[in-house]
């Protein structure tokens, strides 16, 4: 898949021929500072640079904002402007395919709007799931807050700050959080299958060390079930609604998280989304190629199960009907009697 990422021109050879250092593919905070909502940020990130080849033809100019200086906001913008000047950012990198810039201004968008207080609705985590919470009391790091479950039932607990995933802004007019939670997780997507570093790695507030392929992907699967729920909760609790909109970011975000789902080889989950796509819209596209590429999936793993199947058979029968092989069981025998 093509894409582009910043990098610096080390050399210009006479036949146009540039060498170059590319930054990491993974996103950090702009300004390098800070942590991320959504997206993973790796310990690694930045400690090495890759050198590549490439013509002067493929090569543009970082974007105006781009600068270090064209990411300072001014005071005297409101926050519906600072989330809406951050994601506008994010749009135009993503339309150029650079999906580690574009993650990280989709964060800085949702940055603004992060906070949590007493009083407030969040997005939290609750048996696996993201669900609904108001919140009661903070005290530190702990929070009292209250779940409401679809039949109307309420549940107060207290959670640890790192399962609430996010606040929700009441005053999102134009649906900017759930849209920047949408794209964000689309490019973390992509980056799952561009960033081919190996090994596991290590994430800032994370114990378990997997792939950074396996941390793109489950972070882009909690991005869309974020806005999921968010957009659930949004057709409920505003006063005019945009159904048809929300309903829209919705299916988009099941499309994405059974995406994700696939690349972790959750083919069941990824099965469910797809489906619940083509239930409100039967004529989905990319769902309808979803569905079809995880039959394939499907298939091609039978096939191969039994190929394994008929191999250990032939392996078993050679092993009894040989003198070396039934010499071999014998001796397994005695030694698993010991």
């Amino acid at each position: 898949n093509p894409f582009t990422c910043k990098a610096i021109v080390a050399t210009i050879s006479g036949d146009n021929t540039v060498s170059l250092v590319r930054d990491d593919l993974a996103p950090v905070p702009l300004g390098r500072v800070g942590n991320f909502i959504v997206a993973p940020l790796f310990n690694s990130v930045g400690l090495s640079v890759e050198e590549c080849e490439s013509s002067i033809d493929d090569l543009m100019e970082l974007l105006p904002f781009e600068d270090i200086s064209g990411n300072e906001v001014s005071d005297s913008l409101s926050t519906a402007e600072k989330v809406e000047l951050y994601k506008s950012r994010g749009d135009q990198l993503l339309r150029l395919n650079d999906y580690t810039c574009a993650a990280a201004y989709y964060e800085a968008a949702l940055s603004f709007i992060a906070s949590i207080s007493i009083g407030g609705t969040c997005i939290a985590r609750k048996n696996g799931d993201a669900v609904i919470a108001d919140v009661d009391c903070i005290d530190d790091d702990q929070y009292d807050v209250t779940f409401t479950s679809q039949d109307g039932e309420q549940e107060e607990t207290t959670i640890p700050l790192k399962d609430i995933l996010c606040s929700i802004w009441c005053k999102d007019e134009a649906y900017l959080q759930p849209r920047c939670l949408l794209n964000l997780s689309r490019c973390l997507v992509k980056l799952a299958e561009i960033d081919s570093t190996s090994g596991n790695v290590g994430c800032a507030g994370q114990r378990k060390r997997a792939t950074r392929q396996e941390k793109y992907r489950s972070s882009a699967v909690l991005g869309c079930s974020i806005t999921i729920t968010l957009c659930e909760h949004l057709k409920e609790s505003t006063a005019s609604p945009d159904v048809a909109l929300l309903d829209s970011l919705i299916g988009k975000a099941r499309v994405i998280r059974s995406r994700a789902f696939i690349g972790r080889n959750m083919l069941k989950n990824a099965m469910v989304d797809a489906k619940k796509v083509t239930t409100q819209d039967p004529d989905d596209k990319d769902a309808l190629k979803l569905i079809s590429e995880i039959k394939a999936i499907e298939a091609r793993s039978k096939l191969l199960d039994k190929k394994i199947s008929r191999e250990v058979c032939r392996w078993v029968k050679k092993a009894t009907t040989t003198s070396e092989g039934a010499a071999a069981i014998e001796r397994m025998d005695e030694e698993s009697s010991i």
